[in-house]
């Protein structure tokens, strides 16, 4: 496909010559969720506020920003659709439409975008504060609610948070009690007590453990052995937190009140843990510990990449280590290990592609995990459309290649990495038949697409023109065009060409997120030889999967 457009601004890793009013700002750190972002650029000190890069600054806040070079304005975005509007030279901020004073204004320092991140940050509900001594600029997201219902004989437990929130769960004795531990997360509500008096819980304590770094806990005062799902909202950053009394086995007497919960550790010395297995059920699975005894545990969530990391007290991990490697399609791998000897803690590490959901529970012996995909991603439809076809082959490269071929191919892998995935799919054509312009995106709208993505191969009048863009139109669009970008630009190892604007009648009538992405230009010999390639083809529909599957995450999904 030939087009002309201007090249968006891409952000430059380069030395930060002070603007005027801009302070050398070398050695400022900036930590968001417990990570320290890798800044494109030093960050800089203007007027007492912390300017920094925009690239990668909101990934920690479940957020993301793109710099949209038609107006020199930065929008700034979130799963729950908050929307962060800034505009270089502007002394505002819109915040979902509504206008906010911005203590300094936004500037391009040396081809790099600089934003006042601390108003940009409590713009999206997150708590910030510049330690001068320490030269860092700390973000964390915010507890603002904390409700407990039973209902169906278990406790739920909502938690409302203004960005993503990590959970260390533990269970401790004397007294019987478990603990989940909200890290890097500022408690915003009163500390207090709640009574429950069912599910297994007599009541529940809320309160600011930490507050360098902050841990919010809530503290669940047991009456009988629990187990308990974390459960986290695709469309906000809603936390539910599911307690229910654990599952008698079949056969044996009910626990009287007072049984240690799962966890209690008696006389004998430490428990041996025997090894550890994997079951997949279908986008999810069940990681099975098998011991010799009781188990003490603590499961605590990482990130970058997301991660379940579950230690077993006082035990032995008999085979010393264990890997378990396969192909899945949310779970990379689990490892166990001997995590430290004194005291003798076992560490079983599983290691995610996405932030998921999980269920922990005992059954004898064993510690059971359960972990299971959103089930809301689900509901998502991904309108895939492969570019020209039937009379018309799109460009031709210079040994003979349609690009309406290779298009249907990738786009067909698109479609396949998806569905492994448990997404659903349409595909705009199947074959090598036409399908009107105007028809493309008015088919993916009236089906309920969430998103609509088309599949190009590019071309231009000079030879050497290579690698990939993506392109969009509307606002809600540019983030998933950024983040499928950001995956070519991953992959490919060619030239990235950035994100840009682009005028298309399948962009403009869509209603709906929609991008059309240029994969490589098969004007270029050597663009088109790789093309030919049928590996090349499955890296770049895997980026493009990639790019789709970060942008669901964050995007609401229908209602059920």
């Amino acid at each position: 496909m030939k087009v002309v457009a201007t090249a968006i601004l891409a952000a430059l890793a380069v030395s930060a010559l002070a603007a005027p009013g801009l302070g050398q700002g070398t050695g400022i750190k900036v930590i968001v969720n417990g990570v320290e972002i890798p800044l494109a650029a030093p960050a800089l000190i203007n007027s007492g506020q912390v300017m920094a890069p925009i690239s990668g600054l909101f990934e920690p806040m479940g957020a993301i920003a793109a710099y949209y070079e038609v107006d020199r304005s930065v929008i700034v975005t979130n799963r729950a659709r908050a929307a962060v509007r800034l505009q270089v030279g502007g002394t505002a901020m819109h915040v979902n439409g509504q206008s906010r004073a911005l203590p300094v204004a936004p500037q391009v320092v040396n081809g790099v975008v600089f934003i006042p991140a601390q108003a940009v940050f409590a713009a999206l509900g997150a708590w910030t504060k510049y330690e001068e001594a320490e030269r860092t600029l700390y973000v964390s997201s915010q507890i603002t609610a904390i409700s407990a219902e039973v209902r169906d004989g278990s406790l739920q437990v909502k938690v409302a948070a203004t960005g993503p929130v990590q959970t260390e769960t533990l269970v401790l004795t004397q007294p019987d009690r478990m603990v989940v531990d909200f890290l890097h997360a500022a408690l915003r509500t009163p500390p207090g007590e709640m009574p429950v008096n069912g599910a297994g819980v007599q009541r529940i304590r809320t309160a600011q453990f930490q507050v360098k770094p902050y841990v919010s806990r809530i503290v669940f005062d047991l009456l009988a052995p629990v187990e308990v799902r974390v459960n986290n909202d695709a469309a906000s950053y809603l936390v539910t937190l599911e307690v229910r009394p654990r599952t008698t086995e079949a056969g044996a007497p009910p626990q009287p009140p007072g049984t240690p919960p799962p966890g209690t550790v008696k006389g004998g010395g430490p428990t041996k843990v025997m090894g550890v297995a994997f079951q997949r059920d279908g986008n999810g699975g069940r990681i099975t510990v098998d011991a010799t005894g009781p188990i003490e545990y603590k499961i605590r969530e990482f990130v970058y990449p997301d991660r379940l990391a579950i230690d077993i007290e006082q035990a032995v991990f008999v085979p010393v280590k264990q890997e378990l490697d396969f192909e899945h399609p949310s779970i990379i791998g689990v490892r166990a290990a001997q995590f430290t000897a004194r005291p003798p803690v076992a560490r079983i590490v599983v290691t995610l592609k996405r932030k998921m959901n999980y269920l922990v529970s005992q059954s004898g012996g064993a510690l059971v995990i359960d972990v299971n995909n959103q089930v809301a991603a689900r509901r998502h439809l991904v309108a895939i459309d492969p570019g020209h076809g039937g009379p018309d082959p799109g460009a031709i490269g210079p040994s003979g290649l349609r690009e309406a071929d290779i298009v249907l191919d990738i786009s067909r892998r698109v479609r396949d990495l998806l569905v492994r995935d448990g997404l659903r799919v349409m595909m705009i054509r199947e074959a090598d038949v036409t399908v009107e312009l105007a028809d493309r995106p008015r088919l993916a709208r009236d089906a309920g697409a969430s998103i609509y993505v088309s599949i190009h191969a590019n071309a231009n009048g000079r030879a050497t023109v290579n690698g990939s863009e993506t392109y969009y139109l509307t606002p809600q669009s540019l983030v998933l065009a950024q983040m499928i970008q950001d995956e070519l630009g991953i992959v490919l190892r060619l030239p990235s060409r950035g994100i840009k604007t682009g005028n298309f009648l399948v962009l403009r009538d869509s209603g709906i997120p929609s991008v059309l992405v240029e994969s490589a230009f098969i004007s270029n010999a050597d663009d088109e030889a790789r093309l030919r390639d049928g590996a090349f083809r499955q890296a770049l529909a895997a980026a493009i999967h990639r790019g789709i599957t970060r942008f669901l995450a964050i995007y609401p999904a229908p209602a059920p």
